[in-house]
């Protein structure tokens, strides 16, 4: 009887590595084992190791694009990127790109992420978003070659965070039984408009009633939190627990952005069987399908917006919930990594040809 041939791993190489704070890296890459196996690095680590491959493409998986310039003021270092990427494509290395942003938060970044993109419309042999209303956006915004775009949705959070009954959740955070419980979760910045949230909540909420900012400031940003018992902000990041407990406790989740692209923390709130209340941006128009699953205004009718879900009964938010769980369901990550076996297995193996030139 003849052995099976030995499965080949082929390798990748993703950056940056948030996988400490955000669950969606680890999550991804497992679900892609054993045929893919992946490590964080740089884009001069993956140059590094395409250079001794036999044969195969070494693939580098760019997340956040930011990231690259981040932390430095060197103005070069777009263009030192863009340089490393050809040459790692030269030695027969692959890329591929998730867009999870069209613009970064920082104002001051924009025109070094704007220039970076503008290069990796070219370089790039893959690029990813999450959605059609992602792509629509992008496609407004970017020079995408449609050859080259793939489109594989953001999977749900299933096993990532603690489930907890609503009733244990607020004893255990010590939160009022009877109150409406609003959630805001994530990094507090300019663009989920904070100081708006807590003005259109303070206008509308009750004594019981309580609005949750659970993330740090980012930095740069000023945000003085009122003296207003209704308002309960807990910066740092929060625990898979805490995660678990606070989704349980809320009523519903805030999400008042002026930009969303991808929203992780839509889907994350649908994967905990709770809805949103956000923004009509591309990002929350994937995860949110109102009004069965939450609730989407015009950007400024913020104020309207918070007072009707505030007056709304609790039992149609909690009805909401379970539709939107139900509907994170779909979001299986088994099938999800099967679209994306797919097309890293074309860029892996040898002969591979890009499409779109």
């Amino acid at each position: 009887m003849n052995k099976a041939a030995p499965r080949t791993t082929f390798p990748i190489t993703f950056f940056p590595d948030y996988r400490s704070t955000n669950p969606y890296q680890t999550l991804h890459y497992e679900s892609l084992t054993p045929l893919f196996h992946a490590e964080p690095g740089t884009i001069k680590d993956a140059i590094a190791a395409q250079s001794v491959s036999s044969g195969s493409a070494h693939l580098f998986h760019l997340h956040w694009e930011h990231a690259v310039f981040a932390g430095t003021g060197d103005p070069r270092a777009v263009d030192d990127f863009l340089d490393d990427v050809e040459r790692f494509r030269a030695l027969g290395g692959r890329v591929i790109w998730t867009v999870h942003n069209l613009a970064p938060h920082e104002e001051t970044k924009r025109r070094a992420n704007a220039d970076l993109q503008l290069g990796l419309c070219k370089l790039a042999d893959i690029v990813h978003l999450h959605s059609l209303p992602a792509l629509a956006a992008a496609k407004l915004e970017l020079p995408l070659q449609s050859r080259r775009v793939r489109v594989i949705a953001h999977p749900n959070f299933e096993g990532a965070y603690p489930v907890y009954p609503r009733e244990i959740a607020r004893k255990e955070l010590g939160l009022p039984e009877d109150g409406r419980i609003v959630l805001c979760p994530g990094r507090i910045a300019a663009y989920k408009q904070p100081v708006e949230l807590v003005a259109a909540f303070l206008a509308h909420a009750g004594a019981n009633d309580r609005l949750i900012l659970a993330g740090e400031t980012a930095r740069g940003f000023v945000f003085e939190v009122p003296c207003d018992a209704r308002i309960i902000h807990r910066p740092g990041f929060e625990t898979p627990e805490d995660v678990g407990r606070l989704h349980a406790a809320a009523d519903f989740i805030a999400l008042p952005y002026r930009v969303s692209l991808t929203s992780g923390s839509a889907i994350l709130a649908a994967t905990l069987g709770r809805a949103v209340l956000g923004t009509d941006t591309p990002g929350l128009r994937d995860a949110v399908g109102p009004p069965k699953t939450g609730h989407l205004y015009p950007p400024g009718a913020l104020n309207d917006a918070m007072r009707e879900a505030l007056q709304e009964p609790v039992e149609i938010w909690a009805e909401r919930g379970l539709a939107a769980a139900a509907e994170a369901g779909a979001r299986d990550r088994a099938v999800i990594a099967a679209g994306w076996l797919d097309v890293l297995t074309l860029l892996a193996r040898p002969p591979f040809q890009r499409t779109g030139d």
